[in-house]
């Protein structure tokens, strides 16, 4: 039996939108939280125990950049382009970069997202 298909791109007009509850570490970084179960018994069961409940996800900078440009609002072409300002020379291929990041985060639906009609209007 085959795998789930992954999108393999996405429209950099679409408006990202996150999921995922999130922190920041000291640093700023950011850290994604994704509940370990979603059965109720093995929640209350972790719980009970006094274990963490959640994944920690962390993101390195240009991961944390993207998620946090990610507010409802911004296109990813937008925020490709907030980061190629931001980094420069350091990040090569911004677009086709922060398109990856995206498609990673929808496969683990950690984002989803707002596609805007063709007169703009985001729905």
């Amino acid at each position: 039996m085959r795998a789930p298909r992954k999108p393999s791109g996405i429209n950099p007009d679409w408006i990202p939108q996150r999921t995922l509850d999130w922190k920041e570490n000291q640093e700023g970084r950011v850290f994604l939280l994704k509940e370990k179960f979603r059965n109720c018994f093995m929640k209350w069961l972790v719980q009970k125990a006094g274990k963490n409940q959640f994944f920690r996800i962390h993101l390195d900078r240009f991961g944390t950049m993207a998620w946090k440009l990610a507010d409802g609002k911004r296109s990813i072409k937008e925020i490709a382009e907030v980061m190629q300002t931001e980094f420069g020379e350091e990040l090569l291929n911004a677009s086709e970069r922060v398109n990856m990041f995206f498609v990673q985060l929808a496969g683990s639906r950690f984002v989803a997202f707002t596609r805007p009609d063709e007169k703009g209007n985001v729905g």
